[in-house]
Protein backbone atom coordinates (compact mmCIF):
# COMPACT_ATOMS: atom_id res chain seq x y z
CA UNK A 1 0.00 0.00 0.00
CA UNK A 2 1.16 3.52 -0.68
CA UNK A 3 2.33 5.60 2.02
CA UNK A 4 -0.62 8.39 0.89
CA UNK A 5 -3.27 5.96 0.16
CA UNK A 6 -2.27 4.29 3.80
CA UNK A 7 -2.41 7.60 5.74
CA UNK A 8 -5.80 8.94 3.86
CA UNK A 9 -7.10 5.60 4.68
CA UNK A 10 -7.25 5.84 8.45
CA UNK A 11 -7.31 10.02 8.58
CA UNK A 12 -9.71 11.21 6.21
CA UNK A 13 -13.09 9.78 7.37
CA UNK A 14 -16.45 10.27 5.10
CA UNK A 15 -18.17 13.58 4.49
CA UNK A 16 -20.78 14.56 7.46
CA UNK A 17 -24.04 13.47 5.76
CA UNK A 18 -22.45 9.68 4.50
CA UNK A 19 -22.13 9.39 8.84
CA UNK A 20 -25.43 11.35 9.68
CA UNK A 21 -27.54 12.28 8.14
CA UNK A 22 -29.78 15.32 8.72
CA UNK A 23 -32.58 13.51 10.41
CA UNK A 24 -30.45 11.78 12.37
CA UNK A 25 -28.95 14.79 13.33
CA UNK A 26 -31.99 16.62 14.25
CA UNK A 27 -33.09 13.68 16.14
CA UNK A 28 -30.00 15.18 19.14
CA UNK A 29 -32.24 17.90 19.79
CA UNK A 30 -35.26 18.11 21.74
CA UNK A 31 -38.38 17.59 19.38
CA UNK A 32 -39.71 21.08 19.52
CA UNK A 33 -36.88 22.15 17.82
CA UNK A 34 -36.45 19.74 15.34
CA UNK A 35 -38.57 21.74 12.45
CA UNK A 36 -36.26 25.15 13.55
CA UNK A 37 -34.68 26.63 10.38
CA UNK A 38 -31.36 26.85 12.69
CA UNK A 39 -31.32 23.02 13.01
CA UNK A 40 -30.95 23.03 9.17
CA UNK A 41 -28.20 25.74 9.21
CA UNK A 42 -26.34 24.31 12.29
CA UNK A 43 -26.22 21.07 9.97
CA UNK A 44 -24.73 23.04 7.35
CA UNK A 45 -22.24 24.55 9.26
CA UNK A 46 -20.98 21.47 10.86
CA UNK A 47 -21.50 19.72 7.17
CA UNK A 48 -18.61 22.79 5.61
CA UNK A 49 -16.60 22.53 8.66
CA UNK A 50 -16.02 18.84 8.68
CA UNK A 51 -15.11 19.59 4.74
CA UNK A 52 -12.65 21.77 4.57
CA UNK A 53 -11.30 19.96 7.45
CA UNK A 54 -10.71 16.57 5.53
CA UNK A 55 -9.49 19.05 2.54
CA UNK A 56 -6.95 20.35 5.04
CA UNK A 57 -5.87 17.17 6.59
CA UNK A 58 -5.23 15.40 2.94
CA UNK A 59 -3.25 18.66 2.11
CA UNK A 60 -1.11 17.71 5.19
CA UNK A 61 -1.04 14.33 4.01
CA UNK A 62 0.99 15.60 0.69
CA UNK A 63 2.92 17.61 2.31
CA UNK A 64 4.40 14.90 5.14
CA UNK A 65 4.58 12.61 2.06
CA UNK A 66 7.20 14.91 1.34
CA UNK A 67 8.83 15.10 4.35
CA UNK A 68 9.72 11.18 4.37
CA UNK A 69 12.94 10.33 5.45
CA UNK A 70 14.04 8.76 2.06
CA UNK A 71 12.74 11.91 0.22
CA UNK A 72 14.51 14.33 2.37
CA UNK A 73 17.88 12.45 2.19
CA UNK A 74 17.57 12.67 -1.28
CA UNK A 75 17.18 16.04 -1.05
CA UNK A 76 20.35 17.10 1.28
CA UNK A 77 22.32 15.07 -0.75
CA UNK A 78 21.37 16.93 -3.92
CA UNK A 79 21.80 20.00 -1.70
CA UNK A 80 25.39 19.32 -0.49
CA UNK A 81 26.63 18.06 -4.18
CA UNK A 82 24.99 21.13 -5.83
CA UNK A 83 22.64 19.03 -8.07
CA UNK A 84 19.81 20.73 -7.86
CA UNK A 85 21.13 24.02 -9.05
CA UNK A 86 21.70 21.86 -12.62
CA UNK A 87 18.61 20.00 -12.21
CA UNK A 88 15.74 21.04 -13.70
CA UNK A 89 11.97 22.24 -12.25
CA UNK A 90 10.28 19.05 -14.63
CA UNK A 91 13.19 16.50 -13.14
CA UNK A 92 12.50 17.91 -9.75
CA UNK A 93 8.96 17.33 -10.39
CA UNK A 94 9.48 13.82 -11.49
CA UNK A 95 11.85 13.14 -8.64
CA UNK A 96 9.20 14.26 -5.99
CA UNK A 97 6.44 12.02 -7.36
CA UNK A 98 8.13 9.39 -7.44
CA UNK A 99 9.50 9.36 -3.95
CA UNK A 100 5.90 10.46 -2.73
CA UNK A 101 4.58 7.37 -4.51
CA UNK A 102 6.78 4.89 -2.73
CA UNK A 103 5.69 1.43 -1.99
CA UNK A 104 6.31 0.52 1.59
CA UNK A 105 5.90 -2.91 1.22
CA UNK A 106 8.56 -2.94 -1.82
CA UNK A 107 11.29 -0.91 0.36
CA UNK A 108 11.05 -3.40 2.78
CA UNK A 109 11.26 -6.36 0.86
CA UNK A 110 14.87 -4.85 -0.40
CA UNK A 111 16.34 -4.25 2.51
CA UNK A 112 18.50 -6.23 4.37
CA UNK A 113 18.28 -5.92 8.14
CA UNK A 114 21.05 -3.99 8.42
CA UNK A 115 20.54 -2.18 5.75
CA UNK A 116 17.20 -1.52 7.27
CA UNK A 117 18.98 -0.44 10.48
CA UNK A 118 21.07 2.07 8.53
CA UNK A 119 18.19 3.87 7.18
CA UNK A 120 16.42 4.42 10.27
CA UNK A 121 19.07 5.71 11.69
CA UNK A 122 19.39 7.86 8.91
CA UNK A 123 15.89 8.99 9.15
CA UNK A 124 16.09 9.10 13.11
CA UNK A 125 18.81 12.04 12.63
CA UNK A 126 16.84 13.98 9.57
CA UNK A 127 13.52 13.89 11.92
CA UNK A 128 15.42 14.99 14.99
CA UNK A 129 16.47 17.56 12.74
CA UNK A 130 13.00 18.51 11.63
CA UNK A 131 11.71 18.86 14.79
CA UNK A 132 14.72 20.66 16.31
CA UNK A 133 13.55 22.92 13.58
CA UNK A 134 9.63 23.05 14.50
CA UNK A 135 10.99 24.06 17.64
CA UNK A 136 12.67 26.85 17.01
CA UNK A 137 9.28 28.13 14.65
CA UNK A 138 7.19 27.23 17.84
CA UNK A 139 9.24 29.44 19.86
CA UNK A 140 9.15 32.32 17.54
CA UNK A 141 5.84 32.05 17.29
CA UNK A 142 5.17 32.29 20.59
CA UNK A 143 7.55 35.23 21.15
CA UNK A 144 5.92 36.98 18.53
CA UNK A 145 2.12 35.88 20.53
CA UNK A 146 3.27 37.05 23.42
CA UNK A 147 4.21 40.31 22.21
CA UNK A 148 0.93 41.29 20.04
CA UNK A 149 -0.66 39.60 23.49
CA UNK A 150 1.27 42.12 25.81
CA UNK A 151 0.61 45.01 23.13
CA UNK A 152 -3.28 44.35 23.29
CA UNK A 153 -3.47 44.14 27.01
CA UNK A 154 -1.41 47.73 27.46
CA UNK A 155 -4.69 49.02 25.48
CA UNK A 156 -6.95 47.24 27.25
CA UNK A 157 -5.34 48.34 30.57
CA UNK A 158 -5.55 51.76 28.98
CA UNK A 159 -9.50 51.67 28.17
CA UNK A 160 -10.20 50.30 31.56
CA UNK A 161 -8.32 53.28 33.46
CA UNK A 162 -9.85 55.87 30.99
CA UNK A 163 -13.59 54.48 32.01
CA UNK A 164 -14.87 57.25 34.72
CA UNK A 165 -17.24 55.81 37.45
CA UNK A 166 -19.83 58.63 38.15
CA UNK A 167 -21.30 58.24 41.66
CA UNK A 168 -25.07 57.21 41.05
CA UNK A 169 -24.89 56.39 37.98
CA UNK A 170 -24.18 52.92 36.56
CA UNK A 171 -21.04 52.86 34.13
CA UNK A 172 -20.77 50.42 31.39
CA UNK A 173 -18.00 49.60 29.20
CA UNK A 174 -18.50 50.05 25.69
CA UNK A 175 -19.65 46.06 24.93
CA UNK A 176 -19.28 46.16 21.14
CA UNK A 177 -15.99 47.84 21.41
CA UNK A 178 -14.40 45.45 23.48
CA UNK A 179 -16.29 42.44 21.31
CA UNK A 180 -14.71 43.60 18.68
CA UNK A 181 -11.22 44.31 19.89
CA UNK A 182 -11.30 40.65 21.09
CA UNK A 183 -12.33 39.71 17.50
CA UNK A 184 -9.55 41.47 16.02
CA UNK A 185 -6.73 39.48 18.66
CA UNK A 186 -8.83 36.10 17.52
CA UNK A 187 -7.94 37.08 13.97
CA UNK A 188 -4.17 38.03 14.39
CA UNK A 189 -3.42 34.30 16.33
CA UNK A 190 -5.16 32.83 13.52
CA UNK A 191 -3.11 35.20 10.73
CA UNK A 192 -0.06 34.42 12.38
CA UNK A 193 -0.50 30.58 13.05
CA UNK A 194 -1.09 30.36 9.07
CA UNK A 195 1.71 32.04 7.82
CA UNK A 196 3.89 29.97 10.19
CA UNK A 197 2.30 26.34 9.11
CA UNK A 198 2.76 27.95 5.13
CA UNK A 199 6.14 28.69 5.58
CA UNK A 200 6.71 25.28 7.80
CA UNK A 201 5.15 23.58 4.42
CA UNK A 202 6.88 25.49 2.36
CA UNK A 203 10.45 24.42 4.04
Amino acid sequence: MKEKDLLTTFLVGNELHDVVTFNQFAQFFPQAYRSHPEVKDLYRVYQNARHQTKERVKKNIDIEVRRNPFYLGQQETSLGTGEDASMGDDQMDIQSNDTSEMDIEDVDKNLTLDQAIQELVHAESIYKREIEKLEMECQEFAQEFQKYASMYLIRLDQDMDSVRVTEGVENEVDKESLIMDLQNLIKLCNSITDSTSMESSLD
